[in-house]
């Protein structure tokens, strides 16, 4: 009874047809980066977006010591980091979203 019912609901709510969900490369397609498009953003983008939208990040303008402060942090509060990766991000975050 509850899935001719969930069936009805789902036909009912789409016109009568069922939509098809939407493959992972349409959805990646729609995704737009707020982060300036460079050499390491998709190391930046997988750090960050464990826990703050990238929007959050690309808004921020700190200075090369203010991100150090903030890298140093997040890595105190899990932050994976491989070696050589802190660098990788300063630098980046430096560049792109520096003061």
């Amino acid at each position: 009874m509850r899935v001719a019912l969930g069936f009805a609901l789902a036909a009912g709510l789409t016109g009568g047809w069922l939509m098809a969900p939407t493959p992972r490369l349409a959805v990646a397609q729609q995704f737009v980066n707020p982060l300036p498009a460079a050499e390491h953003q998709q190391l930046v983008t997988g750090r960050c977006i464990i826990c703050h939208s990238l929007e959050t990040i690309a808004q921020q303008r700190q200075t090369r010591e203010e991100w150090a402060v903030i890298l140093d942090r997040m890595i105190t509060y899990g932050m994976p980091m491989l070696p050589g990766d802190r660098e990788i991000i300063l630098n980046y975050l430096a560049r792109y979203l520096g003061q």
